[in-house]
């Protein structure tokens, strides 16, 4: 967004102090959903990570919509309310965010909805950039602590085991790829073909909290 400065002058003619004045970058979208695509768009999501951020915006969209949002593969195609994202201003969305989020986290795993809540404050960030919300009602919501991992290593018997199994190509490939890179289960299944170096046996993936690696 820009600043204008704005003067006048006071009873006796003495000039005051400017007043900044915000003034949007580009004109509001239309909606919430066409303020994703905005974003999705505008801010430089790589193309492998936009599927993610749009289904996290999507879910998080029932919300700031004030409706508790849909929970499991349902919530993938479901698109929230249509409302004007100037709405996200509303005074009253802060405490009833706070408790479908609340209520949210009770529902899903911690991984999730953190990952959600952090992609939501980025695109909220940067909409208050363009200059289309001055607020961010996610503040005072809290990030959930992940239980810890008490998973065990495969032994190397049982990862040789696991290599003779019969399965299909793409289970091994998968598998194999896991363990050679020690990467996250999601983040390898977010791979796309470009992302490949395979000269160098590199990938550029997306990291947790939205981070590109």
């Amino acid at each position: 967004m820009t600043i204008e400065p704005a003067t006048d002058l006071g009873s006796r003619g003495a000039l005051r102090l400017p007043r900044a004045r915000v003034v949007p970058l580009s004109a509001p979208p239309s909606s919430y959903t066409a303020a994703v695509e905005r974003y999705l768009t505008g801010a430089g999501i790589a193309k492998s990570s936009a599927r993610i951020y749009r289904i996290s915006l999507m879910t998080w969209g029932w919300m700031l919509a004030s409706e508790p949002a849909p929970t499991g593969p349902a919530r993938r195609g479901a698109k929230p309310p249509i409302f004007p994202v100037a709405a996200i201003d509303d005074p009253t969305l802060p405490e009833v965010l706070a408790e479908l989020a609340a209520a949210r986290a009770d529902a899903m795993d911690a991984d999730t909805v953190n990952r959600e809540l952090s992609i939501a404050r980025k695109a909220i960030g940067w909409w208050q950039r363009q200059g289309w919300v001055d607020g961010d009602p996610t503040i005072g919501i809290e990030r959930r602590p992940a239980p810890p991992d008490r998973t065990k290593a495969l032994a190397e018997n049982q990862i040789a085991a696991l290599w003779r199994l019969d399965v299909g190509l793409r289970e091994k490939t998968f598998w194999k790829l896991l363990y050679e890179s020690a990467a996250r289960a999601d983040e390898v299944l977010c791979l796309n073909v470009e992302d490949l170096y395979r000269q160098d046996k590199r990938g550029r993936i997306t990291a947790k909290g939205g981070a590109t690696e």
